[in-house]
């Protein structure tokens, strides 16, 4: 079976993709630090901005859609307020979920929550 031919502008074309390839062309200096893949990082960084109310990121960014799941996250609100729980936990519960489930985070985000709170010793109705 006799060779393909390349051709000079195919393989100048394969030479140049290997030199951006070795000379890091369009790498992104952030995306080089080490991270937890789901971002307790990013947790903390949330915390430093607050920029929006936590009721608001919970019921935009979790999608609720029924009154047991606005009931669910008053009683969060509520506990974040009283200092049982840390709205640090809240954050790393809501970014987990939202990168577990974009869709449908809601489900994720109350069960995890209820599984840490219980081992903290608080209790949701």
């Amino acid at each position: 079976m006799p060779k393909k031919y390349w051709g000079p502008l195919r393989a100048s074309r394969w030479m140049l993709l290997g030199a951006l390839a070795l000379s890091g062309f369009g790498t992104n200096q952030a995306l080089a630090q080490t991270q937890d893949s789901y971002g307790y990082n990013e947790a903390e960084q949330m915390l430093t901005l607050n920029t929006v109310e936590l009721r608001d990121q919970l019921m935009y960014g979790l999608r609720v859609a029924f009154p047991e799941q606005e009931a669910f996250v008053d009683q969060v609100i509520a506990r974040v307020d009283r200092g049982e729980i840390s709205r640090a936990m809240v954050n790393v519960v809501y970014v987990w979920s939202k990168k577990r489930r974009p869709k449908i985070p809601f489900p994720y985000f109350e069960y995890v929550m209820r599984i840490l709170a219980e081992q903290r010793g608080v209790f949701f109705e």
